[in-house]
Order: C-alpha cells, then structure tokens, then sequence
C-alpha cells in the first residue's frame, strides 16, 4: 500500500466536509498501548462542548438486499464523525448518509447513529427500523425499456447494447458496490448506449421520455473535481468521440459533481416559459452509497430528480424525438455504475461498435490513421468514418475507405471549411467491403491534418464483438484519512509561537482506518503524542512555545497511526520560518 505523503502550503488550511468514511469490519487487529505526551512547550486547544444527538434518520433501499441511512446532524456536527451500529456492527463515518449492503431482505434491521467528537466520544443514539423488502419500492422501473441494464459483470457492457470510448488500455473495472459493479478507473470515458431514447406519450408525471441512472459519487482522486454527464445527443452526434463543451447542437446534458447538478443545452434547444420548482439542493456526493437520478423530458422543460426529489430543471422544448443517452465520466475514478433504464417508446437496441484508429500519417494531400481489419467489418451493415480535421488550405474534405470516397459531412457543433480549428467531420460508407483490411484517408487539396479518428460499426444482429476488459478489483484495503497539515507562525519575543492544525478528513468519502493517535515532531523531536481512541478523524489544533528555537527555516511533521497495525502510517510536513526580530 502506498504510503501518503504530503507538503502543505505555510498558513494554509482546507476543511473538507460532508465526505462519507466507511470501516470495514475485520477480526480484532493487532494494537498496542499509546499514551498521551505533552511537551512543556505544547498546548491542545480543548474541545469542550459534547456531540450532539443525530436526528432525523430515515432508512431508504435502491434493492431488496439494502438499507441506505440518511440523518441530520443538529445544530453541532460530529467533528469526529458518526459511528452507524447494525447487527452487532459498527461502521465510522464523516457525512450523514452511508449504505448497509448484504442484508437478509425479510429481516428487520435495527439501526442506531450516535455522533462522534474529536476524541471518540460518543452521543446519544438516533434509532430506526426497517425491512429491506418493504423499503424497496419496485415502482422505479415501471415504464422503462426492458430489459434494463445492469452493470454487475463481464457482460455489462456488451457490444449490443453498449459502445464505450474510452481513455486508454484498463479504464474500467468491476469494484464492490452490493456485489461486484463497473467502476471507472481512467481519468476519461465515455458510454455511449446503443438503446435510442424515442420520445412517447406523456406518463402520469408529465414525462415524454426519461433516462434513470443508478450509482454512486462521482467521485475522484484527491484535487480532482469529478464529474458524471448524462448527455441526450440527436443524430450525428451520438457518434462523437468524447464529447466536451460547448455540448453540440439540440443535445441535453445534465451535468452531476459531487456538490450539486445542473443542466447544460446546445444550440438550438428553444426556451420555454415553464416554471419547475426545485425542492432540494444535491448533498455531496459519498463513494459506496448509490443514489438514483432520473432525467425526465417534458414537452417543455427538463428536469432532474435525485432519489425523487428535483434537484435541477431547465425551460426548454427538446427539437428531436428520438436521441442516444450517453454516460460521460470526467475525472471521476472510483465511481461505481450500478443500473441504467430509458423509458419512452419502446425502442430496440440499435448495435454498433467502435474501432480506435491510430495516429495519422501524411500521405500527399491526404492524412491516414491507418488499415481497418477485416474481420472487424464482418457481420455488419454499414460503417461511418470519423474523425477531426483540418484541411490545410481550407477546401472540400473526402474520407476514403479502401479505394472507395465520398464527400465529408461537417459536424454543425464544430468549426467547418475555413474555420479555426479542427472540424469534425463524417462520412458513411455501405457494406460487406469488396477488398480486405481497407485503409482510411482524409484528404483535400493542399493537405490535411488528422488529430484524431475512430469508426462506428453497425452491426447486423449476429455480429460477435470482443468485450470491453473488466478487471476484477474487489474493495480497496482501508486507510487512515491521510492528514491536512497547517502551520502557522505567530512573531513575538523570544521566537514567538506556532499554530499548528492537523485535519482528518477523507474528501473522496472512500473507506478508512480507525484512527489510534497522532504524533508531532518538531525538527525531527516528538513533541506530541495524541490518543484519539478509534475516532474516524476530526480537527486538532495546537500551539508550540517557540522561546529557545532559533531563527530560520524548522519543520513540522505529522503522523497518523492506525488501530490495525497492518495499516500504514499516514504523514504530512510542512516548514515554516522564523525571521530574526
């Protein structure tokens, strides 16, 4: 396991919050006695004030096997987080939802939540009771296309169904969220669904069509802002490449970070005057707890729900009646897919397959990103060529195939002959093809440039395509929150004081280690030893007498010990200065 390090920035401080923590339950690890030590120099600012009882804790299901706990912290948040009790279990946590999976679906389960303070204190529990079988509520999927997808397996993204451009060689894999789920493991890719959204009659809400996703985050590695996208694109977009702003013409994008949820349109989405109030803003979003979105198109809005409360809405009539939903993940490794639906018409799967070309070469006037094997147009009807250009002097794009051509069609989202820029542009081609492994060109006269090429083959219903690669990852091992470290130096006879804050928190709400303690070095010198008994993180903060330290630059380092002693130690330094009087 990789051991963290990190050098933070002199006076400064970052407090993350809401983050979901989880502890797994193992048998009792190994542990040693870790008394208390304070120099003479060194004060632990207190913490007097006790945790306040949670309230308002309500037990919800996404499945018969479930239980996801959402409460309401009072008016005095844990600053240690909260300690979630179930079937003689426990499990730590920083937020105030986390989901228990593996239940008996006709057992009622007991569930109790007590707040945690710094030190491991503990409050009064919230208590509450549920069946998993009765808290589910199968009424979700009524009205979507069946069968619905669910991404539990090597199978989940079969080429029937789904095409995916990707970010590179192992960008998705199979993580734990309730059994094995996809979990995006790149820093880009994109799902395209091959089940077209056919706009139908209005359903009792009001809907034309909907497309109701199931998964948890997004989430990403430290200091990235992950993001999910849940893009309606019209013909010809659904067969882009990754799709960036601005969105393309009458597509629908809504747009998911772990802080709230918005809608993005392109071009050409006429506004309406139809007023949908939103009813809650979006909580952060947490890794291991699934939640349920749900894009409804109206005849003349837009509307998102999380969990069946709406959380975003946009005045706008779609220009289209039938579009291709596509998943989007942006910086959003970790995230975990669980279930995907569309409701409208019933519309069959329409298959089609990407083949990645490779970089392109000059050939004369004509750009070439290489030969298309053969057996990759077998059992299949018609193949379209993309790719983005730039001809050179601004003239008329052919694409070839083989020693077949035909004009270019342009994208209407990108820049276009004598534009600036590269344009994207298409160009269809009938199959079977008369001659093997054809190669594509892209030509015009004076020359082009190609930045990027793919194929999109549509498949006939026999058509035997090779799966994406799903690696089997499992659940990650816990750690102890890797520490936030904040130094700053206080001037004054003799050599002043420092003000040292040390911040325990898991921004990716990603499981950790119960926390034994902290230790403090100055210079290389242990000033403080800290139990925290088995807390799941929190706020310290403490001041140094510096009188006797001499000027110039000094360091401060932090440790943060696990209660399982198979876990690593996770540190933090930082250096300050004292400048002479």
């Amino acid at each position: 396991m990789e051991r963290g390090k990190l050098i933070a920035v002199v006076g400064g401080l970052a407090l993350v919050v809401g983050a979901v923590v989880v502890l797994r339950v193992e048998p009792a690890p190994p542990t040693t006695a870790f008394e208390r030590v304070l120099d003479d120099r060194v004060e632990h600012l207190p913490d007097d004030l006790p945790p306040r009882r949670p309230t308002d804790l309500v037990l919800t299901a996404l499945d018969r096997t479930s239980l996801r706990a959402t409460w309401a912290a009072g008016d005095r948040p844990g600053p240690g987080g909260f300690a979630v009790s179930w079937n003689g279990l426990e499990r730590l946590v920083q937020g105030t939802e986390t989901e228990l999976v593996g239940l008996d679906p006709n057992t009622e389960v007991a569930v109790e939540v007590r707040a945690l303070d710094r030190m491991g204190g503990r409050s009064e529990p919230v208590t509450a009771r549920a069946v998993p079988r009765s808290a589910h509520d199968e009424a979700w999927a009524d009205g979507l296309v069946v069968p619905l997808d669910v991404f539990d397996g090597p199978e989940a993204l079969h080429p029937r169904r789904w095409r995916v451009f990707d970010g590179g060689a192992d960008c998705l894999g199979l993580g734990r969220l309730n059994g094995p789920r996809l979990e995006v493991t790149c820093a880009t890719v994109d799902l395209q669904s091959n089940v077209p959204l056919r706009l139908g009659t209005p359903a009792d809400d009001g809907a034309v069509g909907r497309v109701v996703l199931t998964a948890d985050g997004p989430v990403g590695e430290p200091g990235e802002d992950g993001e999910l996208l849940v893009a309606l694109l019209p013909e010809p977009f659904q067969d882009l490449g990754h799709i960036v702003p601005p969105h393309p013409p009458g597509s629908v994008v809504l747009r998911i970070t772990p802080l709230g949820a918005e809608f993005e349109v392109g071009a050409g989405v006429p506004a309406t005057r139809r007023v949908v109030p939103v009813e809650a803003a979006v909580p952060p979003a947490a890794q291991g707890v699934r939640h349920r979105w749900e894009l409804r198109v109206l005849p003349d809005a837009v509307v998102a729900l999380r969990d069946g409360e709406v959380v975003a809405a946009a005045p706008v009539a779609v220009p289209w009646t039938s579009a291709s939903p596509r998943l989007t993940f942006r910086e959003a490794r970790h995230t975990r897919v669980d279930s995907f639906g569309v409701g409208g018409s019933p519309e069959s799967p329409a298959p089609a397959s990407v083949v990645l070309l490779g970089p392109a070469a000059p050939e004369g006037d004509a750009s070439s990103p290489g030969n298309v094997a053969t057996q990759r147009l077998e059992r299949a009807s018609s193949v379209r060529v993309v790719a983005a250009a730039v001809a050179a002097r601004g003239g008329p794009i052919t694409v070839e195939l083989g020693s077949r051509s035909a004009p270019a069609s342009f994208m209407p989202s990108a820049p276009g002959p004598g534009g600036h820029g590269p344009a994207v542009v298409y160009a269809d081609f009938p199959l079977p093809w008369p001659e093997p492994n054809p190669r594509v060109r892209v030509r015009s006269p004076g020359g082009t440039t190609v930045f990027g090429a793919h194929l999109v083959v549509t498949d006939d219903e026999g058509a035997d395509r090779p799966l994406p690669r799903l690696v089997d990852r499992g659940a990650p091992a816990p750690e102890v929150p890797k520490p936030s470290l904040s130094v700053v130096h206080e001037p004054g006879p003799p050599g002043g004081t420092a003000r040292v804050v040390v911040d325990l928190a898991e921004p990716r709400g990603r499981e950790v280690a119960a926390v034994e303690g902290l230790e403090l070095d100055l210079d290389g010198e242990r000033v403080v030893a800290l139990p925290v008994n088995g807390s799941a993180g929190g706020r310290h903060e403490f001041t140094v007498d510096l009188a006797g330290v001499p000027s110039g630059r000094h360091e401060v380092a932090v440790r943060v010990l696990p209660v399982d002693q198979r876990r690593d130690v996770r540190s933090a330094e930082q250096v300050f200065e004292i400048r002479p009087l």
